[in-house]
C-alpha cells in the first residue's frame, strides 16, 4: 500500500490548516479589552408615566376641528402637577393650546382629557406635544402629528 499523498491532497490540507489558523487569529484579535467609558454627570430626573396623545383624525381638512385625546396615569410615587397640550405648525414655535391641573387627579389610575383644536387654513404638518410635569426637574414629552390636507 502506498501511503503517499497526491499534490492535490497536500495542497488541500495546507489550505485547511492555513484557513483555520487565519480564523483563529481573527477570533483572538477580537477578544481585545474594551476601552473604559468616560464618566457621566447626572443632571436630573424626569417623570415617567404611561401616556398617549391621539388625534381624532390624522389627516384633517384645512380649518376643521379635531379632538386631541390625552391619556395618562398619575403615579402615586411621583404625583403629576400639570399636563400641557402644545401645538406647532410646520417649523414654527410651540403654542400652548390647553393646560390641565393634574394635582387633583386620581392616583394610579388612568386619566383622560380632551381638547379641541382648529387646524390652520394651509396644508402642512401640525405637531402636538403633551408635556407632563411632576415633582421631578424635567418633564415627560409625548409627541404626535397630523397632516393637514
Amino acid at each position: 500500500m502506498n501511503s503517499s499523498f497526491t499534490n492535490t491532497e497536500i495542497i488541500m490540507k495546507t489550505l485547511k490548516i492555513s484557513l483555520t489558523l487565519f480564523v483563529a487569529g481573527l477570533v483572538f484579535q477580537a477578544c481585545d479589552e474594551n476601552e473604559i467609558m468616560p464618566g457621566y454627570q447626572k443632571k436630573g430626573t424626569t417623570t415617567t408615566t404611561v401616556a398617549t396623545i391621539t388625534p381624532s383624525n390624522s389627516k384633517p381638512a384645512k380649518a376643521s376641528n379635531i379632538t386631541i385625546t390625552l391619556t395618562y396615569v398619575n403615579p402615586a410615587s411621583d404625583l403629576l402637577r400639570m399636563v400641557e397640550l402644545k401645538a406647532k405648525i410646520g417649523s414654527g414655535t410651540y403654542e400652548t393650546i390647553q393646560t390641565f391641573d393634574a394635582q387633583s387627579d386620581a392616583k394610579d389610575s388612568e386619566v383622560t382629557r380632551q381638547a379641541t383644536y382648529t387646524t390652520p387654513n394651509a396644508s402642512g404638518t401640525v405637531t402636538f406635544d403633551m408635556v407632563i410635569t411632576s415633582q421631578m426637574p424635567y418633564p415627560q414629552v409625548i409627541r404626535t402629528s397630523v397632516s393637514v390636507q
